[in-house]
C-alpha cells in the first residue's frame, strides 16, 4: 500500500511555515477580513494560522476603527490585551484541528497493516499539539495583562474567554496534555508492532 499522499504533502510543514500568497496585514484588525470560518481544509487552516500570526505582528488601527467601542485609555489597553489573547486562542484551535486530522482515536489490529503510515501521521499530530502549547503560553500572558486593567470592553465573547481562563474552565495545558498522552500510547503500540514484525507490515 502506498503511503498516504497527504503525509508527503504536509511533512515539509514541520520544517518551514506554510506559504500564503497574500499581502501582510496593514493593521491587526484586518485578520477578520481573511480568516475563514467554513471549509476547514488543511490549506485553509494553514492560511488562517498565517494571517493570525501576521495580526499579532501588525500595529493596531486607530481607536475609532477598533473592533470594540473604545472610550478610555483603560478600554484601549484592555482591548489590545484581549485581542492578542483571542487571536492566540484561534491559532491554538487551528493547530488542534490540524492535529486531529493526523491523529486517530483508536488503533485496531487491522489498522496495523498501515503501521508505518500511522507512525508518520502520529508524528505530525504530535508536532501540531506541541506547537499549540507554545501559543497557550502566549494566551496566559495576555490574559494576565488584561486582568490587571480595570473595566470591561463591549466584546462579550472575548471577555467570556478571559473569564474561562481565569476560572480554569479553559485550560489548554490540560487538554493538550491529555491529547499527547493518548497519542503517545497509540504511537507506542504502533512502534511495538513495527519492532515485532519489522519488514512484515502490510503482508498477508
Amino acid at each position: 500500500m502506498k503511503k498516504l499522499l497527504v503525509l508527503a504533502l504536509f511533512l515539509p510543514l514541520l520544517i518551514q511555515p506554510p506559504q500564503v500568497q497574500a499581502r501582510r496585514l496593514y493593521f491587526a484588525e484586518e485578520f477578520y477580513l481573511y480568516v475563514l470560518n467554513l471549509y476547514y481544509t488543511n490549506p485553509n487552516l494553514e492560511r488562517n494560522i498565517r494571517f493570525m500570526q501576521w495580526a499579532l505582528e501588525a500595529p493596531f488601527d486607530n481607536q475609532v476603527r477598533s473592533l470594540a467601542k473604545i472610550e478610555t485609555e483603560n478600554d484601549w489597553y484592555r482591548y489590545k490585551a484581549l485581542f492578542r489573547m483571542h487571536v492566540n486562542l484561534l491559532i491554538i484551535d487551528s493547530y488542534l484541528q490540524l492535529a486531529r486530522r493526523f491523529d486517530k482515536e483508536h488503533v485496531y489490529f487491522y489498522n496495523l497493516w498501515y503501521a508505518e503510515e500511522l507512525k508518520e501521521s502520529f508524528t505530525i499530530a504530535r508536532y501540531y499539539y506541541e506547537t499549540a502549547t507554545n501559543y497557550w503560553e502566549e494566551v496566559k500572558h495576555h490574559a494576565a495583562s488584561a486582568e490587571e486593567i480595570p473595566g470591561r470592553i463591549n466584546l462579550d465573547y472575548w471577555e467570556d474567554e478571559l473569564y474561562l481562563i481565569q476560572t480554569g474552565e479553559l485550560d489548554y495545558d490540560r487538554i493538550i496534555e491529555d491529547h499527547l498522552r493518548k497519542l503517545e500510547a497509540r504511537l507506542e503500540k504502533v512502534e511495538r508492532y513495527l519492532e515485532q514484525y519489522e519488514g512484515r507490515a502490510g503482508e498477508s
